[in-house]
């Protein structure tokens, strides 16, 4: 068996909605455990890295939960409404699932107030950049967030790429002017949609909202990037597993 060679998709997106078919169709029931990565690679004729992103697919989608020693089992026939974001290691925390996009729907320069500086850790008045974007799930463009990415004026070259070309938006800054993150402070709290957001998201307004902020620091310690997502609690879900070591002390990324 091979997966349809159409184009259009990714072989690991093929992969992904000929194994949710076989879901959807109770080819493989609720609590069954898919076959394995090497029965996948030999039946689809595929690589291990398409089983994996497929099965990643699934995992978002809350089709299935993947565990060491189980296996991967199948948790539900259709889709979870909610995006549900696997993280694989701490540094999942910095960056979104390569299945959404950004969709930039405002931009403006500014002088940095009191408030603002006290965020950005940088002086009062500083010119900086605030870009206000939407992100969607590609596949069905679900809306799942809206974000405020602050960046130096310096570096307002890059928001005419933000969300239309490939890579995150501190990977555009480090290519066009060679700075370097060297550290990522990642801030998760809970908090509700004002009226603005509320309506870019079709939200009722005050609804819940989970806040990530994550600020990208150079070497010296400087703010090269700033961005807040809101997202809407329903819709979007950050999920991880950890393992407890064999001192039983130190808990793993599984």
């Amino acid at each position: 068996m091979s997966v349809n060679r159409s184009k259009s998709q990714p072989r690991y997106r093929r992969l992904a909605d000929a194994l949710q078919r076989a879901i959807s169709e109770a080819r493989y029931a609720v609590g069954a455990t898919l076959p394995g990565e090497l029965e996948l690679m030999s039946r689809y004729r595929v690589s291990r890295h398409t089983v994996r992103e497929a099965l990643r697919c699934l995992a978002e989608l809350g089709l299935i939960s993947r565990n060491r020693g189980v296996g991967t089992v199948v948790t539900a026939r259709d889709p979870s409404n909610a995006h549900v974001q696997q993280l694989a290691s701490p540094a999942g925390w910095m960056r979104y699932s390569e299945d959404s996009r950004l969709e930039v729907i405002g931009n403006e320069a500014l002088r940095v107030d009191a408030v603002l500086a006290r965020r950005l850790d940088c002086r009062r008045g500083a010119p900086w950049r605030r870009v206000t974007a939407l992100r969607r799930v590609t596949a069905d463009r679900a809306l799942i967030g809206w974000s405020d990415i602050y960046l130096p004026e310096a570096y307002a070259g890059v928001v005419g790429a933000m969300g239309r070309r490939a890579g995150r938006v501190y990977e555009l800054i480090e290519a066009r002017f060679g700075a370097r993150v060297a550290r990522v402070e990642v801030q998760v709290t809970a908090g509700l949609f004002d009226a603005e957001r509320a309506k870019a998201l079709a939200v009722p307004v005050n609804s819940a909202s989970l806040c990530v902020t994550r600020r990208y620091r150079d070497a010296s310690g400087q703010v090269l990037l700033l961005s807040q997502t809101h997202h809407p609690a329903e819709r979007f879900t950050y999920a991880f597993e950890l393992l407890r070591g064999g001192d039983g002390a130190a808990w793993l990324a599984a």
